[in-house]
């Protein structure tokens, strides 16, 4: 009897279009490989609209390097295809060079995660109003690329110039202390007063008696950069492992068979509360990947392209 129930609910297709699901959304994770190297493959997308800034920016564009994780941002009017194309020809290309790949519109998620993690702290320094917020966005891009990375280790500034990030405090003198080690502490008042070592004017002079030719810098810094990316590549594979693991617990990954009858999510701008949450049937047409599948209206062939998350079999 219990068995009967359960297998006439199944089959009905008012049900299913309107039943609430109360489980993760259907789908495993779908990783794509790490690239091997800095500015390999990038990904990019608009952020917007937000409020108005006083010089008329409506939106600001995301740039991430997918290897270093690496930022570049720019504050632009709109969210054109012109605008976009203008800030990879003159914002990107100009200066950093051409990468091999670049993929759009949240396809991996990694451009949405620095979304959320740029856009609060761009808030909080902005005024009431955040008609300033343009101008806050180059130092908030800067403090991400100086600050390390779980996945990778590194901050993406080394990653991607193969040195620290130098920043402007370095070259503060401060005040003058006495710089012997005390007795009681076996440091110098200085070092625990600033948590490092003294800098003197003589630091800054290199000794002429090791010169440091460009061949040698060049060796020394293809030895660095060949470890430091293994380190980096092996760190992002480990972070993603996780990620996913994490990520498909608990959560059912259907698999689904050409011409198999299937209903999508409604996404419909018209919906309200009576509305079905889902409409159909359809057709399963292809499959793309283990979690993307074309699917076709039996009444109009109309293709969709849709992830296992909006649909359901009937």
């Amino acid at each position: 009897m219990y068995k009967d129930i359960v297998q006439h609910i199944s089959s009905c297709i008012n049900c299913r279009k309107n039943k609430p699901s109360r489980r993760k959304p259907d789908g495993h994770l779908q990783s794509i490989e790490p690239p091997r190297g800095v500015w390999e493959c990038l990904a990019m997308d608009y952020v917007g609209p937000v409020p108005e800034s006083k010089s008329g920016y409506k939106y600001f564009l995301v740039l991430i390097d997918l290897f270093s994780k690496f930022v570049v941002t720019k504050p632009v009017p709109d969210n054109t295809s012109t605008t976009a194309a203008r800030f990879l020809l003159y914002d990107v290309f100009m200066i950093y060079g051409v990468p091999l790949e670049i993929i759009t519109d949240n396809a991996n998620g990694q451009c949405e995660r620095r979304n959320a993690t740029l856009v609060p702290n761009l808030i909080a320094p902005s005024n009431h109003s955040r008609s300033n917020w343009d101008e806050k966005l180059l130092p908030t891009t800067y403090n991400y690329n100086t600050t390390r990375h779980d996945s990778t280790g590194y901050t993406p500034f080394e990653l991607m110039f193969a040195r620290s990030p130098r920043f402007m405090f370095d070259f503060i003198s401060p005040p003058s202390v006495p710089l012997s080690r005390h007795n009681s502490t076996g440091y110098t008042p200085f070092e625990l007063m600033f948590a490092r070592s003294p800098r003197f004017m003589f630091d800054f002079i290199s000794p002429p008696s090791v010169p440091l030719t460009t061949d040698t810098y060049r060796k020394t810094m293809q030895q660095f950069m060949e470890h430091t990316l293994l380190a980096a590549r092996n760190n992002n594979l480990r972070h993603q492992l996780k990620a996913k693991q994490r990520y498909d617990s608990n959560r059912s990954n259907p698999q689904y068979y050409i011409g198999q009858n299937v209903i999508i999510r409604n996404r419909s701008l018209a919906m309200n509360k009576f509305s079905s949450k889902f409409i159909g049937p359809y057709t399963i047409f292809k499959q793309v990947n283990n979690k993307t599948y074309v699917v076709q209206n039996t009444k109009n062939n109309q293709h969709t392209r849709i992830t296992v998350q909006d649909l359901r079999s009937i």
